[in-house]
């Protein structure tokens, strides 16, 4: 290549940067328009270990493809916001199996609920979805009236329950957590049970191992997503559900508290 050609080459390439560099400083005259992803309606915060933290503010998580809200479902004023409301047999969330990580060898589960009525063995949280409960893994809801209730199932199959001793008020809302951790060399796990950011009960069990890797859906307002049977249905929860969240791993005693009292500060 002649030195003439050279040169000229040279200044091609100069002015190309300089007009890179023009443009870079520029960006409105680029004439690119960056778009958002759309919401899932689903948080996730790896280094808290959220794997979904559902605020139920409507639009976004109905419009998530590995979502089905029923038709009952209203969508009212909640602590922050939105909040769910059920209030027929049948009412619920349902989450896809797949869509979320599965919670096994260590978890947790949170919710506020506000109960407007009799809730007889009716589910809040439920992994699963078969009516003989064969592929249930863990379930928040109550056993008796309006007293807190998990249920646990381990890889073994042997179930394990936890049920606070007091009932929760109707029309206020309450914070309810669960957690649990699976120690495979020790072969325990432990279970506790939270209401309103305090432990209320707690048990530690052996030969249960993880929480069983269902392959059911998770509901968020009922048991099942068929009826049970003629007289208790869906095994619904009458009431508001909101803020839901799930970790997989075992929050402590202190960060379930923080996350009462973000709504409900100490004195």
């Amino acid at each position: 290549m002649n030195a003439k050609l050279t040169v000229y080459t040279i200044m091609i390439l100069t002015g190309v940067l300089i007009l890179s560099l023009a443009s870079c400083a520029n960006p409105s005259g680029l004439n690119i328009v960056v778009q958002e992803e759309p919401s899932t309606g689903i948080d996730t915060d790896p280094e808290t270990g959220l794997i979904a933290g559902l605020p139920l503010e409507g639009d976004a998580i109905i419009n998530n493809p590995d979502v089905v809200v029923s038709d009952g479902v209203e969508w009212v004023g909640g602590l922050s916001g939105n909040a769910m409301r059920g209030d027929e047999d049948g009412d619920f969330l349902r989450i896809t199996d797949g869509a979320l990580p599965e919670l096994t060898i260590a978890g947790s589960v949170e919710v506020w609920v506000l109960p407007e009525g009799a809730n007889y063995y009716t589910g809040v949280l439920h992994k699963g979805q078969e009516t003989d409960f064969s592929d249930e893994a863990w379930s928040m809801q109550f056993h008796a009236d309006r007293k807190p209730y998990f249920y646990f199932v381990g890889e073994t199959g042997t179930s394990v329950s936890l049920m606070a001793p007091d009932q929760i008020p109707l029309d206020t809302w309450s914070h309810l957590a669960a957690t649990w951790i699976c120690d495979e060399t020790n072969d325990t796990t432990v279970i506790k049970l939270y209401v309103n950011g305090v432990e209320s009960v707690s048990k530690e069990v052996t030969s249960v191992g993880p929480a069983r890797d269902s392959t059911g859906d998770l509901l968020i307002g009922s048991q099942l997503p068929e009826q049970y049977n003629a007289t208790y249905g869906h095994l619904t929860f009458i009431g508001l559900i909101d803020e839901v969240s799930l970790y997989d791993v075992e929050r402590t005693a202190e960060e379930i508290e923080a996350a009462y009292q973000v709504y409900f500060p100490a004195p």
